[in-house]
């Protein structure tokens, strides 16, 4: 893959550049930007491998902009610095970092995410599941005809509930298992990867038939038994194994 890239959005000191640059351009292909505007355009002309949105130098929450990359960008890692949750959280980031904290935490943030890009999922090149079917190394999902590409994250909440048809999966093991986290005092992210799932497997996401919400539980996926793979019940596939 090379030197990673990676596209700060920042505004600049008086004294110079944000404080951040001088160590991430030591290990990335950095470039600097000083609004979300001119990150979205930068952005979509040569794709980084990670944003880190400096919020705190812009004096701002950085919600709004965070939204905007998010949704231009979805299967672009996003790091957002905020400047605390006094000020509101209603981020879509993949993390998120709040002051006091270092340059050095920001890099490991980085390489964290990075890493993820190298996660292969399954040895196999495709994961069926009823109707829909899954290359996790392609990150390619397909549902009805239509083939959806899917941010890291995405692929393992995937097959999780692929593996797991017609099992109740808790919103808590989902968190620990995806996100390496068992905190649930936001689930936001988790359900915004929800209805982006809907979105792709459903024909009125609002009336879920397949992704259903089991009411103060979690999720779970149903498909018909007749078109499970391999003809396998689906209690024979357990969380623990993904």
């Amino acid at each position: 893959m090379g030197v990673p890239r990676v596209l700060l959005i920042a505004r600049t000191r008086s004294q110079g550049e944000s404080p951040f640059a001088e160590a991430l351009e030591k290990r990335y292909t950095l470039q600097v930007v000083p609004s979300g505007k001119q990150a979205l355009t930068d952005a979509q002309a040569q794709p980084p491998q990670v944003i880190v949105l400096d919020a705190i130098s812009m004096r701002t929450p950085g919600d709004r902009i965070c939204k905007q990359l998010k949704t231009a960008l979805p299967t672009t890692w996003l790091i957002h610095l905020h400047p605390g949750p006094e000020n509101g959280a209603d981020s879509l980031a993949d993390a998120l970092l709040y002051p006091p904290f270092t340059w050095r935490k920001v890099v490991n943030k980085i390489d964290h995410l990075l890493s993820e890009d190298q996660h292969v999922v399954r040895a196999e090149a495709l994961i069926v599941c009823g109707p829909f079917a899954m290359d996790p190394v392609q990150k390619v999902l397909t549902a009805h005809g239509d083939e959806i590409r899917l941010t890291p994250k995405l692929v393992r909440l995937v097959e999780i509930f692929m593996r797991n048809p017609g099992v109740t999966l808790a919103r808590r093991d989902l968190m620990a298992h995806v996100w390496n986290t068992d905190y649930l005092g936001d689930t936001r992210t988790l359900d915004v990867h929800i209805r982006w799932i809907r979105r792709a497997i459903e024909t009125d996401p609002s009336k879920p038939q397949y992704l259903k919400t089991v009411r103060g539980v979690g999720y779970r996926l149903e498909v018909p038994m007749t078109a499970l793979p391999n003809g396998v019940h689906a209690a024979a596939l357990l969380l623990q194994e993904v």
